[in-house]
Order: C-alpha cells, then structure tokens, then sequence
C-alpha cells in the first residue's frame, strides 16, 4: 500500500472550540451580513439567502482538500480559467550564462592587451637582443 508522507505540518492553534481565528472572524462577519440583510430584504428572500449565502461560505471556510482551505483552491481553479493557456516559447538567458560569458570576454580582452613576455634567459630573448643589435 502506498500512503501519502506529509513533506510540511502545519496547524493553526483553535481559538474557540473546532474553529481558528481566521474562521471565527469569517463566521463573525457572515452573521454580520445576514443580520443587515435581515432589515433589508425580505423575509422569504432572506431565509434563501441564509441557506445559500451562509452556508456556502461556511463549507467554503470550513472544508479543507488535502490540507488546503477550498476557498483557496476556488480562487486557483478561477485563475486557472481566466488565464490563457496559450505558451510561447521563448529562450531567455539565464543571469549565469550572462556572467560566464563577461568574464569569457574580460578574459579574451586582458589577453589581447597583454604584452608579450619573453623570458631572458630563452632563445628568443637571444635573437629579439641580436636583431635589436642589428648583429647577425
């Protein structure tokens, strides 16, 4: 059998009873908007509201899939829709290979500058002083 090994466990401590702080202030801010629509709308539309508007943010606060809130996964499954699925490729140098060929060129350059050293005690310090002389 194969068992899914959680790589990261993190757990928001309760704040009252099963639910966390970021429930419990959504829970508080549901009730405050049903108690303001319960002056506003009618009641026939109201208890409508409560079943669909209330208990869909509670399911949507509460339910979890494989450790991530559903109102997370809503928001990428929307992202998801909204984008484009169309891909470009397009090839973009990477900052290392960008750094690697300066100092290819850097070196090249000092090279280039560079005098050339001949050593005195070599045949060609020998013949580079007899042409300077002018002695054959």
């Amino acid at each position: 059998m194969e068992f899914k090994v959680p790589k990261f466990l993190e757990r928001e401590s309760k704040f009252f009873s099963i639910l966390t702080f970021k429930q419990l202030a959504c829970v508080g801010i549901i009730g405050l908007v049903l108690f303001i629509l319960y002056y506003i709308v009618p009641k026939s539309t109201f208890f409508f509201l409560v079943v669909f508007f209330g208990g869909g943010s509670m399911v949507l606060m509460i339910v979890n899939i494989e450790g991530v809130p559903l109102y997370q996964l809503a928001g990428h499954s929307l992202n998801y829709l909204l984008s484009s699925k169309k891909f470009i490729w397009s090839r973009k140098e990477k900052p290392f290979i960008k750094l690697l060929n300066k100092e290819r060129e850097e070196a090249k350059e000092k090279k280039a500058d560079a005098p050339l050293k001949i050593s005195p005690e070599s045949s060609l310090g020998k013949l580079s002083s007899r042409i300077e002389r002018g002695v054959q």
